[in-house]
């Protein structure tokens, strides 16, 4: 190789890890930047050929001052319509489409209602219906998404692409979900489990922005957990890491539906919750009417979501005592209940974990909307992908 064709890779190298720095981390300034492992004049040159490309653009300074200069630092972030990327949630009951730039500014998203029992070629074609009804709205074409993320209530299996038994949406058991997803949306996929992908969007945007490990609790139908361990999504060899729902609590407990007793679901899950208010409120109120009346001082709604933050801290002490995370972040459909659930979880889990002196890490509620946390940390996945998911020139 020649010396000019050697300085040319080297340069293509280094706009290739100035933009994948803002895919992950958004809008960054030149001495940000530089902490990638490039000078600052390899910097300020790659920056100059992005801002003259199109591939970048100027926006609006950060209140921060720069250590060295002690200015307001001008920020760098990837120019938005360079692309897009989709994120999508199939839950159950319900489908959610999100579409995000590639600088990961979220510009709509949407729902429909969806056959929890219906085929998912059927469930697919409310999705791709969304999609377009979207990308219209946004003025982005089918041929500017880069790719689409796919949320699904369950594990994906690492080796295989399967989508686990433990997903709570049966039509899509076995199943590769990013493949009959790609087939029928026609857009480059990934798939993975819910709430890998709210950890991941908490991580980009929200409560643990900027942190390395850090545990995200994600409760839906069942209760399930997403870990960012050295910055990185962990999912494990098998892609069932986080399954903390069937985590057993009660070895003589109820008999729980992957065959265990006294999982953590039979206990904690909004199910489970709501099951034991029939006989104190002579019928079943929905976990959201539960959680209001919590707040609103009845004491039996607030009994259970107590009871349940306790059966979760056990599940969050022995996950503490392996993992030791920075910080752990409730989300889901029992973030509402903040301090009513988030106070006895704490508790329980400080009588168990080992922490040698250290405090345990804090609890906090997700700071994003939890309608949309899941469907926008699919299109996060996208985002941070570089991979598989290239951008396309300006």
């Amino acid at each position: 190789m020649s010396v000019h064709e050697s300085q040319s890779s080297q340069r293509s190298a280094n706009r290739a890890r100035v933009v994948q720095a803002l895919r992950q981390h958004g809008a960054m300034s030149r001495g940000a930047l530089a902490e990638i492992g490039l000078s600052r004049s390899t910097v300020a040159g790659v920056v100059g050929e992005l801002l003259d490309a199109g591939t970048v653009v100027e926006v609006a300074d950060s209140p921060r001052r720069d250590r060295v200069t002690g200015r307001p630092p001008g920020l760098v972030a990837l120019n938005g319509r360079l692309g897009a990327a989709v994120g999508v949630e199939i839950a159950n009951g319900i489908v959610r489409v999100a579409v995000c730039t590639v600088a990961r500014e979220l510009l709509v998203h949407e729902s429909a209602p969806a056959d929890d029992t219906g085929s998912p070629a059927e469930t697919l074609r409310i999705v791709d219906t969304l999609i377009d009804k979207l990308l219209a709205a946004t003025g982005y074409e089918r041929h500017q998404v880069i790719g689409a993320g796919v949320a699904m209530p369950g594990p994906i299996q690492r080796r295989t692409g399967l989508t686990g038994r433990a997903c709570t949406l049966k039509p899509w058991v076995g199943l590769d979900a990013r493949a009959v997803a790609a087939g029928a949306l026609g857009l480059p996929v990934l798939a993975d489990n819910d709430a890998n992908l709210a950890a991941l969007a908490e991580l980009t945007w929200g409560a643990a922005r900027g942190l390395r490990d850090y545990a995200y609790i994600y409760s839906a139908t069942g209760i399930g957990a997403g870990f960012v361990l050295n910055g990185a999504l962990y999912v494990g060899a098998n892609g069932t890491a986080g399954e903390i729902g069937h985590t057993t609590i009660n070895e003589d407990g109820l008999v729980c539906e992957c065959g265990g007793r006294g999982c953590l679901n039979t206990l904690a899950n909004p199910d489970a919750i709501t099951r034991q208010l029939w006989q104190s409120h002579r019928r079943r109120p929905s976990i959201e009417e539960v959680i209001r009346l919590a707040h609103d001082g009845d004491a039996g709604c607030r009994r259970v979501l107590a009871d349940a933050g306790t059966h979760i801290g056990v599940a969050m002490a022995n996950m503490y005592n392996l993992l030791d995370p920075e910080l752990i972040v409730l989300g889901g459909n029992l973030a509402a209940a903040g301090a009513i659930i988030i106070d006895p979880l704490r508790q329980s889990m400080m009588r168990r974990a080992i922490h040698a002196g250290e405090a345990v890490p804090a609890v906090v509620a997700g700071a994003l909307d939890q309608e949309v946390v899941v469907v926008i940390g699919a299109a996060a996945a996208v985002l941070r992908d570089a991979t598989r998911f290239p951008l396309p020139t300006a």
